[in-house]
Parts: structure tokens; sequence; C-alpha cells
């Protein structure tokens, strides 16, 4: 069931899914500095900095945000957000944060280990699928 972030916008937060990931790498790409040109008829690559997609920000039927998490170089998991510009307002970005990270803490336990393979294994397969 979606929750709503603020009762004064139509923002609804809600878990991503399989379906979701291409809307996802496309916001990715053009949110980030990474070269979306492709040469010799191959498209760019994700990589770790992607992370591991875990919820969506959506008005309407349109995807403007996502959360993720990621490993950095001290094997530390950041909770990170990616929110299309034109529809991000104030603190929104670190509330959508702080809600993804509380509600994906609440229902899994944090397995350092297992959370870097799932990004490898997520980023390969989307590489690979694409």
């Amino acid at each position: 069931m979606p929750t709503t972030i603020n009762e004064e916008t139509t923002l609804k937060f809600e878990p991503v899914h399989l379906s979701d990931l291409t809307k996802i790498t496309d916001l990715y790409f053009s949110q980030t500095e990474i070269k979306t040109e492709s040469t010799n008829f191959e498209q760019p690559k994700l990589t770790k900095e992607f992370g591991f997609p875990i919820y969506k920000l959506v008005e309407g039927d349109l995807i403007i945000g996502y959360s993720y998490f990621t490993v950095n170089s001290s094997d530390e998991i950041i909770f990170k957000a990616i929110i299309n510009p034109e529809y991000s307002f104030g603190d929104l970005e670190s509330r959508f944060i702080d809600r993804s990270k509380q509600k994906y803490v609440s229902k899994k336990e944090l397995d350092h280990k297992g959370m870097k393979n799932s990004i490898t294994r997520m980023v390969d397969w989307l590489n690979w699928s694409r």
C-alpha cells in the first residue's frame, strides 16, 4: 500500500518493482554525469554507484525519484536518493532518504556483504539485459 510523503503533495512512496527499473535507470542517467551517448551502438554501463533501488517517489504515473543503498569504500551501507529537480522542493530528498532507510531497516537486518553482493548482481543483470 502506498504511503503519502506529505499531506500537502500528491507524491506517493512505494517499493520499487522489477517493472520500474527501466524508468529508474533512465532517471539515473538523466540526473548523473554519466555520458549516455552510445558509441558503436553500446549503451552506457551502470556501475556500483547506481546502487540497489528500494523505494520510489511517484506523482501520478510518473516516477520522479528513487532511493537506493550503496556501499562506500569503508564497507558502510549508505542510503541515497535521486530526485528529478523539477519536482524536488525543500528537504524532500533528506526526508525521502530517512523514510526509505527507516522502512528498509525495519524489515531486514543489514548484512553488509549480502547487500554489496546484491548491488553487484543487480548492476550486472541490468547491464546484461539492456
